[in-house]
């Protein structure tokens, strides 16, 4: 993005983002209020978090996101997350370990992520988010990072999000 140079052209950029703000489903506003601010810068050999920082991480972060769909008057149970990762063996394939399933206490997803993440050739990489947009039906999908990650990185958490199946299966576990 090109900064701008003269209070003109900051008051320019100012009244395109309010603008751009009136346009928004309340959804996306509070997407667009989750993801402010500046990613994590890259790593380029990630070392593995430790399950339990992983576990509260991604519980605070849902936690956090389902807040401010309360606070916007949306329904928090049409937010849900899942945790990416990926193994040593095939660091190119997303794998995915739910928060919430239908049926199952906290306690037993916590130990089923703690069993999963424990293990010595898993490295979490981060969080696909699905949100359920009331006003246009749609589901949407965005990542969370945990740590900064690097083009491989970034690619893994791409086509985790592009798996839609997957995807769609956390919501579906949830509601």
């Amino acid at each position: 993005m090109t900064p701008y140079r003269t209070r003109a052209a900051k008051k320019n950029l100012r009244e395109g983002i309010k603008k751009m703000e009136k346009t928004m489903s309340p959804a996306a506003q509070v997407r667009r209020d989750f993801r402010l601010g500046r990613p994590p810068r890259a790593v380029d050999n990630p070392e593995p978090l430790h399950p339990a920082v992983v576990w509260r991480r991604a519980q605070e972060a849902l936690a956090d996101f389902r807040g401010r769909m309360s606070a916007a008057s949306l329904n928090p149970r049409h937010a849900a997350a899942v945790i990416v990762f990926i193994e040593k063996a095939d660091s190119e394939k997303p794998c995915f370990t739910f928060l919430e399933e239908k049926g199952k206490t906290s306690e037993e997803m916590q130990k089923a992520v703690f069993e999963t993440l424990s293990r010595a050739d898993v490295i979490a990489l981060g969080m696909i988010f699905v949100q359920l947009d009331e006003q246009t039906q749609q589901k949407a999908i965005f990542p969370y990072l945990f740590f900064g990650l690097n083009e491989r990185g970034m690619a893994v958490l791409k086509r985790a999000a592009e798996l839609e199946y997957v995807v769609g299966e956390s919501l579906n576990n949830v509601n």
